[in-house]
């Protein structure tokens, strides 16, 4: 409400929208919505569970988008909508997250939002694990025995990382913060009031990271930069090599 007052009819594309459960709260608030997704995690495929997500889209009145590898296009008017979101889909990316967010760019209207959310690499999970000896990554074996391309999570980022790509691709940052939404799940009382004690005093600990973008009139989208990328990887790579 502090950045779009009003939701009764605007539009929302929610891109990498998985079962739409999220798509379909938003619905409820009064936008009208759209989705795009390729449908092909593993649990999709089981059980008739695509067709069942797109039944779920009919009945729920949102527009659905399927995509496919050969055909990632999005037919929706550019510029079209006031709000465009990318919820737990950038972690799952194998390439640089700048063609996602130039997609995200065509589709917000100008001084549209844009709704950045994924988990947070250095949540307090993740740093007992490696303080304990254990992985930060997901589990050895769903990574093992999975096939065909990995699904699950590849690069997962920081608070500070989270707004950097978000800058890089020329919005606006109106609002960065992390957020709890694990530990009511997972943890019983009273180790969950204690992680939620420790994630109100140390912000960021939390498990998820939300960033929220304008796109200002100036906008455009942001191409390769060889020389960005060379002294990028300069700091870690010899001198010669980069």
């Amino acid at each position: 409400r502090k950045y779009l007052p009003d939701f009764d009819h605007r539009r929302l594309l929610d891109i990498g929208s998985g079962p739409m459960d999220k798509t379909a709260m938003f619905k409820l608030l009064g936008f009208q919505c759209c989705a795009a997704d390729d449908l092909t995690d593993p649990w999709h495929q089981r059980n008739d569970n695509a067709d069942k997500i797109k039944e779920f889209a009919a009945v729920t009145g949102i527009e659905f988008c399927h995509q496919t590898a050969a055909d990632y296009a999005i037919p929706f008017e550019p510029e079209s909508f006031d709000v465009v979101c990318a919820l737990g889909v950038i972690e799952h990316l194998h390439e640089s997250p700048r063609g996602l967010l130039n997609t995200m760019g065509r589709f917000v209207r100008r001084d549209g939002l844009l709704v950045i959310a994924m988990p947070n690499s250095v949540n307090l999970r993740k740093r007992l694990s490696v303080l304990l000896g254990r992985t930060n990554y997901p589990s050895i074996d769903a990574f093992y025995y999975s096939s065909g391309q990995w699904r699950g999570h590849v690069r997962e980022y920081t608070l500070s990382e989270a707004a950097f790509i978000c800058q890089a691709a020329g919005f606006e940052i109106l609002t960065q913060r992390t957020f709890e939404h694990l530990a009511c799940k997972k943890l019983r009382t009273p180790l969950r009031e204690f992680y939620l004690m420790l994630t109100s005093i140390v912000p960021t600990l939390g498990s998820g990271l939300l960033v929220i973008c304008r796109k200002p009139a100036s906008w455009k989208p942001q191409g390769e930069d060889l020389e960005a990328f060379r002294a990028a990887i300069s700091r870690a790579v010899p001198e010669a090599v980069a």
